[in-house]
This record gives C-alpha cells, structure tokens and sequence, in this order.
C-alpha cells in the first residue's frame, strides 16, 4: 500500500509569503541605489539565501507506505517509522507559537511545546508523536491521514 497525501499552502500564507517576497526585493533595491554597494551585497548574502532554504525545506508531500511516513520536502526527505509513532492526532491551532520561519511558506522551526514544524496550512494540523520527536505537520485530507496511520498501526499490533 501506497498512499500521498499532498500539502498546499493556505491563501493566508500565500498572501503572506507573496507580500514578503515584494517587501524584501523593494528593500534590497532601495538599499542598493541609497547606500554603499556593500550594506546592500551583504543584505543579499544574507535574506536571499534564506529565503531559498525555507523555500527548499517546505514540505511538499506526504507518502505512506505498510512501515513508514515519509516527509518530503524539495532537498529532505524524513522517514517516520509508523511502529514506533506512540500518538497520531488532529490539532487545533489555539496557541500555535513558533520560533523560526512565521509567515514565509508558512509555519517552519519548533513550537513552544517542541514540536518540528512543517506547516502550511493552520486549519490541517496533524500531531506525530515519537517517544523522543515530536512532529506537527499539514496536509490538505488531513483526516484521511490520521486514520489511514491509525489502522496501519492496529494492523501491526493484531497477529
């Protein structure tokens, strides 16, 4: 069994990422003509790479198959292995702080309450629970998710 779940950015975060985008090139092309060409190379150096990690790292999809999750973003791909997830729920998205990326392809760093987070749509959060990591991710059939992980994991527990 192969299952893909597919991940697409809400319109707030689209919204927020395309104003982003506009602000920070406006940004660099006034730093560019009113200051010394350094201030505006080493703005480069560092704000355009940035935004090509969190572009990178975003997650793209999700794939299932009878042992593992597979998180998997443009260059990373993160293995869960479905035996060892201890909990599997919906989440809601009340007190959603993150330290990291907040609004650029959308939710990406670590919550308060340690989560990885990969989000890109608030309203289809999904909470993976390993006994030592902690994973909050989105994916747009998010129920289908949820319990399509929960009955490969009963399906491993029954002999």
């Amino acid at each position: 069994m192969n299952k893909e779940f597919s991940v697409s950015m809400s319109l707030f975060f689209k919204v927020t990422t395309a104003i982003l985008i506009v602000l920070l090139i406006l940004i660099g092309g006034i730093l560019f003509k009113e200051t010394e060409v350094y201030v505006a190379v080493i703005y480069a150096i560092i704000i355009y790479p940035l935004f090509a990690y969190y572009y990178l790292i975003s997650l793209n999809k999700i794939k299932v198959d009878l042992n593992n999750i597979y998180l998997i973003s443009k260059i990373k791909t993160i293995t869960i292995p479905i035996n060892e997830i201890k909990i599997i729920t919906r989440k809601s998205q009340n007190n959603l702080i993150i330290v990291g990326c907040r609004g650029f392809m959308g939710l990406i760093g670590r919550s308060m309450d340690n989560y990885r987070c990969n989000i890109k749509n608030r309203t289809k959060l999904v909470a993976i629970e390993l006994e030592n990591v902690k994973y909050l991710v989105s994916c747009d059939q998010s129920d289908e998710f949820v319990n399509t992980i929960n009955t490969l994991k009963n399906d491993k527990k029954t002999p």
